[in-house]
């Protein structure tokens, strides 16, 4: 009995070998998927930024990110670059409307979207205003609400002209996105903890000055 065990077991070894390699093969993707998925940066970790220029440098960004803020606050920062004379351009804004935390967008996007800035633009407030921002700071403004803050004027160099293609006939807004959970107490006292936003809004102005 026991040799026709063995015997079938043999058998069945012959036929069915394959299945052990792929099945040790899947186990290691699956850990390393795991493992990488684990260790992702949550949505508070990280930062969403669209800007209606064509960015040449972006270590201005990364700058921040090193210099402002830790490894466990702040561990990525992503974004993306056209500029609104692009046939593309609209398109992929429409995307990023709906998953993004801070825009630079042109006079002429803000106006497209003005009758309904709420719906996608934060207010800037009195309180982010009063903690985030500078009292020489101008505004777009649209029913009587401040909606972004100018941070580069038409013609004129600035900080950024370093590291961006802009349109030069258009003045460019810092806006923040309403779909984004790291505003702080503007989303509720609970998140207060979570501002990277509004902080990251604050050196992109302040170098901006």
């Amino acid at each position: 009995m026991q040799l026709l065990n063995k015997v079938a077991i043999k058998k069945s070894l012959a036929h069915t070998w394959y299945i052990y390699p792929i099945s040790i093969a899947l186990m290691s993707v699956l850990w390393v998927w795991g493992f990488y998925a684990f260790h992702q940066p949550s949505k508070h970790e990280k930062l969403t930024l669209f800007f209606a220029a064509d960015i040449k440098d972006d270590s201005f960004l990364t700058d921040i990110q090193t210099e402002h803020y830790s490894k466990e606050k702040l561990r990525e920062v992503n974004y993306k670059g056209l500029l609104p004379n692009g046939v593309e351009y609209l398109t992929v804004l429409q995307v990023y409307l709906a998953d993004c935390d801070i825009f630079i967008l042109d006079d002429e996007t803000m106006t497209r979207f003005s009758e309904i800035a709420d719906h996608y633009f934060v207010e800037m407030d009195n309180y982010v205003k009063e903690t985030y921002l500078f009292n020489s700071n101008e505004y777009y403004t649209s029913h009587e609400k401040d909606y972004g803050v100018l941070i580069k004027k038409k013609g004129e160099a600035s900080f950024y002209s370093n590291y961006m293609t802009f349109d030069e006939t258009k003045d460019y807004y810092l806006t923040l996105s309403i779909t984004s959970t790291n505003l702080g107490k503007v989303i509720s006292e609970n998140n207060e903890y979570y501002d990277n936003a509004l902080t990251y809004m604050h050196y992109l102005v302040e170098k901006s000055l």
